[in-house]
């Protein structure tokens, strides 16, 4: 099977593409970014012979499509704001697609492909991370047990334990991170959605060790955008999403005092936005992925936690995942967590074990017996729980 990564020189790109390349099935991995320098680069440290590269602006849908016909499937590890280009490339192509989020709102726009993307014969998978992603496929197993389910709570906690590495150090897109602090979230209560002001709701977490005890926060998320309607028949009525971490109020200060516009300013007599001034500062500085001698020991924990009914019995269903470091490929649990599952269900894709068509967000295709069993190899945990008897 051929698989391209679109963004292949990003921190969850590399990680893809190393797990595909490993992969006896795969015979290529194209690894496409804007900076072809970048990702020459990346490709010369993971020292895989199936790694190719090419440059590729996903604005230019023809050139993309050009690029990508012949693939099996195209992970689409750009900029979530570039998600529609990309699937228009695929479609062109004729090219099965997966990508990693698109913060409800693009989302959104992105299931209005679904009857093209059926005409073709082709599977969109959209969401295909941790979160979302494997939190996707938690709640569809959740569903399973369930004769009713009321709510669908997800709180994220993550820490990091990494010795000698810079007091701040961007392990995934801060781009992302800047836009759940500074939109409204997005909640479906009483059976209806909601928007609330960003960190407007929090609760404190005790996730297991090491994460441990963390405040998280209500932030906009992507399966806010599909669950309602995909556990419309199992009575969802509630579901929302809350992060946290020792550093997330320190990105929220920068938010607040202006660093996260996107609008330009006068400095000097210099128009600049202040939001590309803080990106390409941190650049800059080498603060993109930790140092090339520092070894990660970051770990991030999922929770979700689903409230329903089976035979009548209230039931109270907790899943934790567990998300560790790959200090062997000296990749953060950020990195691990977005880009192997993306991998994995690239290639349930193009060896057939994923047959659905359209545009379709995880909890809808993909197996999660078979989606927690390829995780459990890579160290990446489903951790259940049940308070009460199912039988």
């Amino acid at each position: 099977m051929r698989i391209a990564v679109l963004g292949g020189a990003g921190l969850t790109g590399q990680c893809a593409a190393k797990n595909l390349a490993e992969n006896k099935e795969v015979s290529e991995v194209l690894m496409a970014d804007i900076n072809e320098k970048r990702v020459a680069t990346v490709v010369e440290k993971l020292g895989n012979k199936k790694l190719t590269t090419a440059r590729v602006d996903v604005k230019n849908h023809d050139e993309t499509a050009k690029l990508l016909q012949g693939f099996d499937v195209v992970i689409n590890a750009v900029q979530y704001y570039l998600n529609l280009d990309v699937m228009r490339a695929a479609l062109k192509a004729r090219v099965n697609y997966i990508d990693l989020g698109g913060l409800y709102h693009m989302t959104l726009k992105q299931l209005e492909l679904d009857q093209l993307f059926r005409s073709e014969g082709l599977t969109a998978v959209i969401g295909m991370g941790a979160q979302p992603g494997i939190t996707n496929t938690v709640a569809k197993h959740a569903s399973t047990l369930l004769d009713y389910m009321r709510a669908v709570k997800i709180r994220d906690g993550s820490r990091d334990l990494t010795e000698n590495a810079p007091p701040f150090v961007v392990t995934w897109s801060l781009q992302t991170l800047l836009d759940e602090l500074v939109l409204d979230a997005v909640i479906y209560e009483d059976g209806q959605l909601k928007t609330i002001p960003p960190l407007s709701r929090s609760e404190v977490v005790e996730f297991p060790e090491p994460v441990g005890t963390l405040e998280t926060y209500v932030t906009i998320h992507s399966e806010i955008a599909t669950f309602p309607k995909t556990f419309k028949d199992k009575g969802l009525r509630y579901n929302d999403w809350m992060e946290g971490s020792p550093d997330l109020m320190a990105v929220k200060m920068l938010a607040d005092i202006g660093l996260a516009d996107t609008s330009e300013v006068e400095v000097a007599g210099v128009r600049v936005k202040p939001r590309s001034f803080l990106l390409g500062l941190i650049e800059s500085r080498g603060l993109i992925g930790y140092p090339e001698d520092v070894v990660p020991n970051d770990w991030e924990i999922t929770r979700v936690v689903v409230e329903g009914a089976k035979d009548g019995r209230e039931l109270r269903l907790v899943y934790d995942i567990i998300i560790p470091p790959k200090p062997e490929w000296k990749m953060s649990c950020a990195q691990v967590g977005v880009g192997i599952p993306a991998s994995i269900v690239a290639m349930m894709i193009a060896n057939g074990e994923i047959k659905a068509k359209g545009v379709v967000p995880p909890e809808v295709c993909v197996p999660p017996e078979r989606l927690f069993e390829e995780l459990g190899k890579h160290g990446i945990k489903i951790v259940e729980n049940i308070s009460g008897p199912i039988n």
